[in-house]
């Protein structure tokens, strides 16, 4: 008797951010918003659960074969991540939260931001690398014989790191990432496409940088 009914793949406890990680870093699901043609006969208009659930009864979508699929639920999980409405960032925010899954790792907050005045290039030389180098001003002036001189010295164009205005915009680059997995979280934990992936409480640092506070 037992044999007349599927056998139920066994269900994975996961966080939104472990669940991310699984379904670009481990089964390699892609997003491509659509440039491919996979999306082309989808309903425009409809709710993305009703999306989500038409890719679960399909199985797999189409992307142009030549390597074995990733998981249903990692390519539900894409695509939950290609839908990103603009409120939580669109699709500038769906790359990097794709980016930070895959290398397993979270936005740069900052953490090491130290103020420094660095070069904003560098030339290949023989013997390594020098700091890239501009035409500068024309220096006037007069020797101690009281001859006019003038001379183009070289200038170093250089920025400055660490500064608040870099940090404070890496924090707002953090903490828009994590209002995105908030939003995958509410998306996909209410979803009943899942049949592996069973989404739990659980969510980053809010505000790692208070740590030494």
């Amino acid at each position: 008797m037992n044999a007349m009914w599927p056998r139920r793949a066994a269900v994975r406890e996961m966080t939104i951010q472990q669940a991310l990680e699984w379904a670009f870093a481990v089964e390699h699901a892609r997003i491509d918003f659509d440039e491919t043609g996979a999306h082309e006969f989808d309903r425009p208009g409809v709710d993305t659960i009703w999306i989500l659930q038409r890719h679960r009864e399909l199985g797999c979508r189409v992307d142009g074969g030549g390597t074995s699929d990733p998981h249903p639920d990692a390519q539900i999980i894409a695509a939950a991540v290609e839908a990103l409405p603009i409120g939580v960032g669109g699709r500038r925010m769906a790359l990097l939260v794709a980016e930070c899954a895959r290398a397993r790792r979270v936005p740069d907050w900052g953490q090491r931001e130290r103020f420094a005045v660095v070069p904003c290039g560098w030339d290949a030389t023989d013997t390594g690398f020098t700091a890239h180098e501009v035409k500068g001003d024309i220096w006037v002036w007069r020797d101690r014989h009281r001859v006019r001189r003038e001379r183009r010295f070289p200038a170093c164009p250089v920025i400055y790191t660490g500064t608040p205005a870099s940090i404070a915009a890496a924090r707002r680059t953090y903490l828009n990432w994590y209002g995105a997995l908030l939003h995958l979280l509410s998306v996909l934990g209410n979803s009943l496409a899942l049949t592996y992936v069973h989404l739990v409480d659980g969510l980053p640092e809010l505000s790692p940088w208070r740590k030494g506070d």
